[in-house]
């Protein structure tokens, strides 16, 4: 290793002892049942930057280390999914009125014909985040500090995230077994397994036709039936 370059690293290193840095907050509250006004305990609570988490206890408190600029939700099944967006350093004292009704945006499985709307939803609420710059290649060496940046990587972190989810939630929209059934004709128990076994990518879903989708059931589940008997 050249000695200019022992000297840079050196100077880097040693640089980042006065980079201002994203200091960690504490987020105290109640969470409590906006009807009743009474207080809920065991409700999840998770910083989606960190994918760090916390229940309520009984009397509906709680306390959780975030930072500015994190997204915290409040999830208990029942209720509507709550979320509050860390925007100061002087936290205030958060009180937390859930309500009830179907689990909503961030459930695994699809529900009805919404997937189009909810994806618009999920954007906007992560907008923020989504939109963060991200540095590749070249641009890591030019910005090295935004590059090491702890709250800079939780966020690139939490881009992968999403964008995965994303793609995995426009596959069970897609991919799903009351089409198949229709297709092939095959039982609930069958089907779940052929949905295992030949789960297409994301990327083969955006290349097809309908055509050569409904071709691709037809041919691979052909095969599964092969294979049982």
């Amino acid at each position: 290793m050249g000695l200019s370059f022992r000297i840079l690293l050196c100077t880097l290193f040693c640089s980042l002892a006065f980079i201002p840095q994203s200091h960690a907050l504490t987020m105290k509250g109640r969470v409590f049942d906006y009807k009743t006004n009474q207080p809920m305990a065991n409700v999840n609570i998770v910083n989606t930057f960190t994918e760090t988490g916390v229940t309520t206890d009984s009397t509906g408190l709680f306390t959780m280390e975030v930072s500015q600029g994190h997204l915290v939700e409040f999830r208990r099944i029942g209720y509507k999914i709550s979320r509050v967006r860390i925007e100061q350093t002087q936290l205030p004292y958060y009180n937390i009125a859930m309500r009830e009704g179907a689990i909503d945006l961030m459930e695994v499985e699809i529900r009805g014909n919404n997937y189009k709307l909810d994806s618009i939803e999920r954007r906007e609420t992560y907008k923020w985040a989504i939109e963060h710059y991200k540095l590749s290649g070249l641009d890591i060496v030019q910005h090295p500090f935004d590059a090491l940046s702890k709250r800079n990587r939780q966020i690139w972190a939490f881009q992968k995230h999403y964008e995965y989810f994303e793609k995995e939630k426009f596959i069970n929209y897609v991919f799903n077994e009351r089409l198949i059934r229709q297709l092939t004709q095959m039982d609930s128990t069958r089907t779940a397994e052929y949905m295992y076994y030949y789960r297409p990518t994301y990327e083969q879903l955006q290349a097809w036709t309908e055509y050569e989708f409904y071709d691709y059931i037809k041919t691979t589940a052909t095969a599964y039936m092969r294979r049982r008997e």
